[in-house]
């Protein structure tokens, strides 16, 4: 190409500027979309090809009137912004493409609530040609190019007129919009780059709405001063489908089938497939009371001495007495698993033994599972189920190695907790209690799904079905009269179980218990 050619190209009207970026925003960077579509209808009969062709309107629509109207405002804005998409959009690509992912509100807070060391593992080898091709190189295009002039009325009537056409063109189709109806949460997490930017804007709506002034729960009475200790573990990414526990082939909790006081809860649903929706659902008594205070900070609120020891994040506002990030423990660690959640444990009977109340609660939120480096969530003693993945990408691995390192994590958590059973039970004195519950679940390659954070909606139960465990002393079952193996079982359960059973085991009394809700209800106290 010849240098008058190339300035020729390089110097566009804004109109035209506008115009052949939405063309390429609809059709380089939507193949996804696209390739969704054709998946699920038949492109090449007449109602498939109206779907298309709907879909195809609708992204360069939206493109189009929104870089329009940044192009009214400024082209050095629109320039700036389109530099900006193009390399998130490489990125977008590559996660959707490798990993399936849908960026829905939910996978976005998943994003923000991400911390670096674990953002890390997910940026691979093979992440670098998409950024450059489809980000650096196009970005690098679209600064350079001049904007010959900028006409804003032509730019609004030309918006104007786009709006009209494919409206029309969208009404005379009004039969693909059934389909569309149907299918919309997993569009709007497909399409680039409206999906990430508009979705984060959505989750940053929820956040504010839930943090900005929690109600206070109904005010309680304890109904004893008995000495009581309960140690709740937030497990991450825990899939009950992979517990021997719950009928899996592999023998991935050996020591845990060994504590005579435990009780395997069975068909426990998370409420979301993603971590800080989880937790606030652990927190509260129901969905109805997700802006309330949250129970920590309730427990806190009664005199209840809270401690939480976190290995990892994204629990909503609470109080607590002390509050203890890994880091802060690690000083005082000694051993391989102090790199990994054995360190919520140091001195962690000490810190129970010296406090001078009788209601104490523990939380312990661990990193667990979490992918996609399973294999860096264990120690060498751990490494039982062999070969293991070892590549960031798990898509690369085979599914024997992907599972191996995945159940080898739940080895692991299987050793954490009962080292965590053992320390409680030197408090021999003391009525003390054990809550084991994940966050949500994880898909391991099956439909071509991995890690977590589909919409909830059409997640797989691989995602949604999680472990929940119970433990207690002798002194705690004593207490109250109370014989595990004799509770009958709900048919079900879910997150919100928690709550209340915390609240039952600790004897506090509330308006806002519900005894059909707490596990334990057929104690001699409740």
């Amino acid at each position: 190409m010849n240098t008058k050619a190339l300035s020729k190209i390089s110097i566009l009207k804004a109109s035209s500027f506008t115009f052949w970026v939405s063309i390429v925003m609809t059709f380089a960077y939507n193949l996804v979309l696209l390739e969704y579509v054709n998946q699920n209808t038949n492109v090449w009969s007449t109602s498939g090809i109206g779907i298309l062709l709907s879909t195809v309107v609708i992204v360069f629509i939206f493109s189009y009137t929104i870089f329009s109207l940044l192009a009214f405002i400024s082209p050095t804005v629109l320039k700036i912004f389109l530099v900006i998409i193009t390399v998130l959009n490489a990125s977008a690509i590559y996660y959707m493409s490798n990993y399936q992912v849908v960026l829905d509100r939910t996978m976005m807070g998943n994003i923000f609530n991400t911390r670096y060391s674990e953002s890390i593992e997910l940026l691979t080898v093979s992440l670098v040609f998409p950024i450059i091709m489809l980000g650096l190189m196009p970005a690098c295009f679209v600064a350079l190019i001049k904007i010959k002039q900028v006409d804003r009325v032509k730019i609004l009537g030309n918006a104007s007129i786009a709006l009209v056409i494919s409206g029309a063109f969208l009404y005379t189709n009004s039969t693909s919009w059934l389909w569309i109806d149907k299918h919309a949460s997993v569009l709007g997490g497909k399409i680039l780059p409206w999906s990430y930017i508009i979705n984060s804007g959505r989750y940053y709506s929820s956040i504010n709405r839930t943090t900005d002034g929690q109600k206070a729960l109904p005010d309680g009475h304890f109904l004893n001063n008995n000495k009581t200790v309960f140690v709740l573990v937030i497990g991450e990414t825990a899939r009950a489908a992979n517990f021997s526990l719950y009928g899996y082939s592999k023998l991935t909790n050996p020591k845990l089938a060994e504590q005579s006081n435990l009780l395997v809860l069975n068909n426990t649903k998370s409420c979301t497939t993603y971590t800080t929706g989880s937790l606030a659902c652990i927190l509260a008594p129901s969905d109805q009371y997700l802006d309330f205070e949250a129970l920590p900070t309730y427990l806190a609120r009664h005199g209840v001495d809270v401690q939480w020891r976190t290995n990892n994040w994204g629990e909503p506002p609470i109080k607590a007495t002390s509050y203890t990030e890994a880091v802060e423990l690690r000083a005082d660690c000694v051993g391989e698993g102090c790199k990994l959640d054995e360190v919520l444990l140091t001195n962690l009977i000490n810190a129970i033994d010296s406090s001078d109340k009788q209601k104490i609660f523990v939380v312990l939120h661990t990193k667990g599972s979490h992918g996609p480096s399973y294999y860096s969530r264990y120690t060498k003693e751990f490494n039982q189920f062999t070969p293991v993945c070892r590549d960031e990408e798990i898509s690369k691995c085979s599914p024997e190695e992907l599972i191996n390192a995945y159940d080898n994590t739940l080895l692991y958590t299987d050793h954490f907790l009962t080292t965590l059973i053992m320390e409680l039970q030197t408090l021999s004195k003391t009525s003390s209690a054990m809550m084991y519950i994940s966050d949500h679940g994880e898909s391991l390659g099956e439909h071509g799904l991995y890690l977590h954070g589909t919409p909830y909606s059409f997640a797989p139960d691989y995602q949604k079905d999680i472990p929940f465990l119970f433990w207690a002393s002798d002194t705690f079952l004593d207490t109250r009269n109370l014989k595990l193996k004799n509770l009958n079982q709900a048919n079900s359960h879910n997150q919100f179980n928690v709550f209340h059973t915390v609240l039952g085991a600790l004897s506090l009394e509330s308006s806002i218990y519900d005894s059909t809700l707490d596990v334990l209800h057929n104690s001699g106290e409740h």
